[in-house]
């Protein structure tokens, strides 16, 4: 009993004690008194100098307090004067009892006027690197490597609470700038106030925060606020906001000084502990494009990963975008982009993103499929697709037709010199047959980084008015080799087949072109192509061409290759040989000309030829056409660069012509005719050459009266020589 008395006696003692230092200790000890050697302890940790304007208040009983005044904290060396940071008032509290049970209990927390100044110099130093304690070493090739982080072990995994209770955050007049002296960027968040409730897990807690952002280059400050309700667990692990809100109110360059009022709800679900995070229902509004969905991210400390699903309900993109005075470029159906909607699954991590699932409404058009984009970290990522669309109308996406350059325009344009240095190192034209400055068709810079492998379909597909059913395209290109190889099963009634390789790994791009196409109806697809049916007829054509440079004259000039060609049962329109001949006949009989057909053309069973392309001259020496009433054969050239032609028919009657008003020519019959095609693509010139016309019908003639006079009187051989003589 002795003993436990004194025990007793001796614990009321240290009781008493502690409550006498507790109570007596304030009244004795200013931590004021201290504030040089923390000053000095400040400059030797730093190398900075820290400035105490205001008084420091220590409470140790119930709370274990400390209360802070005006505090500045100078700039790193190198740095302008500003200070580095500032606070008008910080305090923090922690009740003592509950810290001998492990529960942690502290006061609301308070910051005031807090002032950060953040910069980065021209050689890329920051001014918090001395403040970070980060200890670099250089490297072999001059650059600096951190030193490696210590392993997370699970003694440091968590705090060893039984419980963590805080009365609450304010943080009131915050401003934080940051500078890069490198870019000359400039961004500030001012005006920043933060409200949090009492933090009790297992209860619900009041979030508001409230900041401008502003940015000088591009100009765009933006007033945002955040509001929620967050919801700790009693285990402390898992936290959720049932609805967090987040108001952007913005205007600037970016936005050509109009409004952004966007708005984003959503859930939020964190698990603490696995790092896993969802947000549900989520509703993003912009000005009315609004989109929603749900998404997760799962090990977000160590290598993040999200996965969810999104939609954007359908929209007048058009007037959206004229909205904010960021209209679209003009397109030749003004009432394109008015109808737009998406639809995707998406996963991904920082290196990948998969979009499946993938449905976007484009107005009268419908695409599906899924996309793959790899290597986002890189400059060029990769990309990999397999798309369909039901049908698109391309042409409504493009530009209107321009008009017609004026005389004035096109003399000033014709006009402009080339540079010497220009001049002496283009290998191509550098103006075109106009003499007009000619731009560059390829982005080569761009075409080399390209790292693509797709596969596209088409149900219809109409582009330069041109119709194609049932297409197909893959698309390849790395390491500037572009290769898209065409499949149209359906194509004028027929189909074709394409491919297109371009390399653009040398000093110059080098393309080739292959096609092929059966079974084509050439007045539908030349009515479609140039508004012009000129040929009619079933046919085929093949072509196999290579060319290089980079404007629309150099791939003329350096165009070489074969191409080839056959229809059957058809006509060429605008050109009636048969009127030609009439006409001809009555200029030597010395009859009047016979009247011409309101429509000219030329019937024929078949019409067939093959010609080859060198340096952009095409050559063609095997033109075949055939018809009930005459044959035609054809050679020349077409100069693809100068578009020019230099060609000529020749023409025969092989049977009888009555019924198409010429009854009087069967002199011609057997008779080869020649006419001569010349002059621009634009307006040729098309006419019989009438000396050579002349010179057979007269060589014609003396050889049948020389048959008659000597008929059976001389040797078959002789009569030959005597007919050569006037041939």
């Amino acid at each position: 009993m002795k003993f436990l008395k004194i025990l007793a006696g001796l614990l009321g003692l240290i009781v008493v004690l502690m409550v006498a230092a507790i109570i007596i200790v304030p009244q004795v000890v200013d931590p004021n008194d201290f504030r040089d050697d923390i000053i000095a302890k400040v400059k030797e940790a730093t190398g900075r100098d820290l400035q105490i304007n205001g008084e420091i208040e220590l409470s140790l009983f119930p709370w274990l307090g400390l209360e802070l005044g005006e505090l500045k904290l100078s700039n790193a060396k190198g740095f302008d004067a500003t200070p580095f940071a500032s606070i008008q008032q910080a305090a923090v509290k922690v009740r003592i009892m509950p810290l001998l049970s492990k529960q942690v209990e502290v006061d609301t927390i308070l910051l005031d006027g807090l002032h950060l100044n953040l910069a980065k110099a021209k050689d890329g130093r920051t001014n918090w690197d001395d403040l970070a304690g980060a200890q670099k070493a250089q490297a072999g090739d001059g650059t600096t490597e951190p030193e490696p982080r210590p392993e997370r072990t699970d003694s440091t995994a968590a705090l060893p609470l039984a419980g963590l209770a805080i009365g609450g955050v304010s943080v009131s007049n915050a401003n934080i700038n940051w500078r890069d002296e490198s870019s000359g960027q400039q961004l500030s968040i001012q005006q920043l106030n933060l409200r949090i409730g009492a933090i009790v897990p297992g209860q619900p807690v009041d979030l508001a925060l409230d900041f401008v952002v502003e940015n000088q280059t591009p100009a765009i400050k933006a007033n945002i606020q955040l509001r929620g309700t967050p919801h700790l667990s009693a285990g402390m692990d898992q936290l959720n906001i049932s609805k967090l809100v987040l108001s952007v109110d913005a205007t600037g360059e970016l936005l050509n000084g109009k409004p952004l009022k966007l708005k984003l709800e959503t859930g939020v679900a964190l698990n603490l502990h696995s790092q896993h995070l969802k947000l549900n229902g989520l509703q993003l509004d912009a000005n009315g494009l609004r989109l929603n969905g749900d998404l997760e991210a799962s090990d977000l400390a160590n290598k993040p990963a999200f996965s969810g699903a999104l939609k954007l309900a359908e929209v007048n993109l058009r007037e959206w975008l004229a909205a904010h005075e960021m209209p679209l470029p003009a397109t030749a159906d003004a009432a394109a982009f008015t109808r737009v909607a998406l639809a995707m699954n998406l996963a991904g991590t920082a290196e990948k993103l998969d979009i499946t699932k993938l449905v976007l409404m484009l107005d009268d058009s419908n695409l599906s499929g899924e996309l793959k984009i790899g290597n986002l970290t890189s400059a060029m990522p990769a990309i990999g697709f397999n798309l369909n669309v039901d049908a698109i109308d391309l042409d409504r996406y493009l530009p209107p037709s321009a008009d017609e350059p004026t005389t004035a325009t096109a003399d000033k344009a014709a006009a402009t010199p080339v540079p010497a240095a220009q001049a002496a190192t283009t290998q191509t034209p550098a103006l075109n047959s106009q003499g007009q400055a000619e731009a560059e068709l390829l982005p080569v810079a761009l075409l080399r980084q390209l790292n693509i492998n797709g596969l596209f379909r088409v149900g219809k597909l109409t582009v330069k008015k041109l119709l194609a059913e049932e297409v197909e395209l893959k698309v390849k290109a790395r390491g500037g080799h572009l290769k898209v190889e065409q499949q149209v099963k359906k194509f004028y009634q027929g189909n074709l087949q394409a491919a297109v390789t371009l390399d653009v790994r040398g000093k110059e791009p080098l393309l080739q072109i292959t096609k092929q196409a059966t079974n084509i109806q050439a007045e539908l697809l030349l009515q479609d192509l140039t508004e012009n049916g000129r040929l009619r007829g079933t046919g085929r054509f093949n072509a196999n061409l290579k060319t290089r440079g980079n404007t629309e004259q150099a791939f003329r000039q350096h165009l070489n290759g074969d191409v080839g060609f056959r229809f059957e049962k058809g006509a060429v329109k605008g050109i009636d040989l048969a009127q030609t001949l009439r006409e001809t006949w009555a200029k030597i009989k010395g009859k009047p000309v016979p009247p011409a057909s309101d429509k000219p053309e030329t019937d024929f069973s078949e019409l067939a030829g093959t010609a080859t392309i060198t340096q952009g001259i095409l050559l063609n020496e095997d033109l075949m056409a055939k018809s009930p009433f005459l044959r035609v054969d054809g050679k020349g050239q077409v100069d693809l660069v100068q578009e020019q032609l230099d060609y000529r028919l020749t023409t025969t009657i092989v049977k009888s012509m009555e019924g198409q008003g010429s009854s009087d020519m069967k002199d011609l019959m057997g008779v080869p005719v020649p006419v001569k095609i010349s002059g621009s693509f634009a307006a040729p010139k098309i006419r019989p050459d009438m000396d050579e016309l002349a010179k057979r019908l007269l060589s014609g003639k003396v050889e049948q009266k020389i048959e008659e006079k000597l008929k059976g009187k001389l040797p078959d051989e002789v009569k030959d020589k005597l007919r050569g003589l006037f041939r």
